[in-house]
């Protein structure tokens, strides 16, 4: 299995969904410190690594387009990490899962699926979706189906919507559905996990 991307597409502000997902990822034993260094790394627009600090991270998520940092499951183990302002009313936040193991990559999605579940109830999520096949398709970007009238080339692992998304009805039939209030969750088979 390819494990590709994960995202989660949320309102800003960008600094206060940024500080929801840090303790999210906490509380479940990410840590945005490496463990053994206690170091938190930023990365620069040229993928530069910059010493740097929760409230710094914070403080670009508040003020710049674009924040890139690294989550830690253990020693030199990473997630990637981006937050992008789409527009005034929408971020993407972006999660890599190149280099994890299928439990790893599964325990990720579960986490970052909980989060869009606790922000789609009250209203602050728009949509998950976990791609494992995002590197193969380099010229598609979930953006264009999210924002747009495109469709994928192939559909992911799992995804999440709001009920009230204009395109659910896209979805293909073959998906595993779970209502929750008002989101909707969709689960191809591969990720074994219950949404709550």
């Amino acid at each position: 299995m390819r494990h590709g991307w994960i995202y989660l597409y949320e309102e800003p502000p960008a600094e206060k969904r940024c500080e929801e997902l840090l303790d999210h990822f906490g509380s479940r034993g990410i840590s945005l410190a490496e463990p053994e260094s206690g170091r938190v790394i930023r990365l620069s627009d040229e993928g530069k690594q910059v010493l740097s600090s929760r409230e710094d991270i914070l403080n670009h998520c508040k003020t710049d387009d674009d924040v890139f940092f690294n989550v830690y499951f253990g020693p030199s183990d990473n997630i990637f990490c981006a937050f992008h302002k789409i527009n005034a009313g929408l971020l993407r936040e972006s999660f890599n899962l190149d280099g994890k193991t299928e439990s790893q990559s599964i325990s990720i999605i579960t986490i970052l699926a909980s989060l869009f579940a606790t922000h789609a109830e009250n209203g602050l999520a728009l949509a998950f979706i976990a791609d494992r096949y995002a590197e193969l398709h380099r010229d598609f970007h979930w953006d264009d189906f999210v924002l747009g009238a495109t469709t994928p080339p192939e559909w992911p692992l799992c995804m999440g919507f709001l009920k009230s998304f204009a395109r659910l009805t896209d979805v293909p039939s073959s998906y595993h559905r779970v209502d929750k209030g008002n989101f909707v969750m969709f689960d191809a088979g591969g990720t074994d996990m219950t949404f709550s």
